[in-house]
């Protein structure tokens, strides 16, 4: 999870070499998942996973360093059960899982401090599950999940910070996992976001727009993340992971286009796993760059996963 509607009034005032009026996107998966992302069988997963992004750089829509001193650290708990069916349907076992985020977030910007915690959004979906399939010769297993994000989290229009948002988003994605020899193997995910109109916007918006504000919908985005890994042992992998945002949809006030609105960022970096029969435990560290309208730092995720 990334932007949780975690904002304050004056972040979007921040000077910069492109002023953007920007909408916060709803928390998104930014390196969450890794190795062995494709995989899965009859049966429950229950999943605990903890990311902290630490932040000192923040961007403005030109990738310019915004010079007002910042300071953010953000910690995401995310509670994640999934459900695959022995049903088949197009070659693949139906299922379903549910996502509940738990938000912790300190931020500083200049002067000014504000803190938050409560729950995010939560997201339930259905997918389906392809398992022992070839590609190229290769083992390779796929998910096709659609999950919708649910406005249930904390959000008050005159709150001064919120962890959840009034409106629905879909977020679908695509996981797989390819195993081209017997201890390597390559994951990704593809993922895109669609954003539904506030209609009980925050009241910064009237501020900024020196008009009443009725709506506001933040823009589409896709995004990826990438990893491969190599078993050192049976239980051990070693290996690394990416991945990469775009907002390819501007953001909308009152059903007007705002120019130089889209974010990115960018991270890379390390991954450590350790499997041993139902219990997996993974651990990424990310650094970050590449950031437009988006602040950037050091991003370190943490997972357990227990499937019976």
């Amino acid at each position: 999870m990334r932007r949780l509607f975690l904002w304050l009034t004056w972040i979007c005032c921040a000077g910069g070499t492109v002023h953007a009026t920007t909408v916060p996107l709803p928390g998104v998966n930014l390196g969450a998942t890794s190795f062995e992302d494709g995989g899965g069988g009859v049966g429950s997963m229950m999943q605990w996973s903890a990311s902290r992004f630490h932040a000192t750089r923040n961007y403005d829509a030109d990738g310019q360093r915004l010079s007002t001193p910042y300071d953010k650290t953000l910690w995401v708990h995310r509670l994640h059960y999934a459900y695959t069916t022995p049903h088949v349907w197009l070659g693949g076992n139906v299922g379903v899982e549910a996502v509940v985020p738990l938000v912790d977030l300190d931020l500083r910007i200049g002067a000014t401090h504000g803190q938050a915690r409560g729950v995010g959004n939560p997201s339930v979906g259905a997918y389906l599950q392809w398992r022992d399939r070839e590609l190229f010769g290769w083992p390779f297993s796929s998910r096709l999940s659609l999950p919708v994000v649910l406005p249930l989290g904390r959000y008050r229009a005159d709150a001064r910070l919120n962890t959840g948002s009034d409106y629905f988003s879909f977020s679908p994605y695509y996981a797989w996992t390819l195993r081209p020899s017997r201890r390597w193997e390559v994951s990704g995910r593809f993922m895109y976001l669609w954003n539904g109109i506030s209609h009980d916007p925050e009241a910064r918006y009237a501020a900024m727009a020196g008009e009443p504000v009725n709506s506001v919908q933040a823009g589409q985005a896709a995004h990826y993340n990438l990893s491969a890994s190599y078993a050192v042992t049976p239980e051990w992998r070693v290996g690394a992971g990416v991945y990469q945002f775009w907002q390819i949809g501007a953001d909308r006030i009152n059903g007007r286009s705002q120019p130089h609105s889209e974010e990115r960022v960018y991270g890379a970096g390390p991954g450590v796993q350790w499997r041993r029969k139902q219990h997996r435990f993974v651990g990424n560290i990310y650094a970050e760059g590449w950031a437009r309208n988006h602040s950037a730092g050091n991003h370190l995720v943490l997972r357990y996963l227990f499937v019976y």
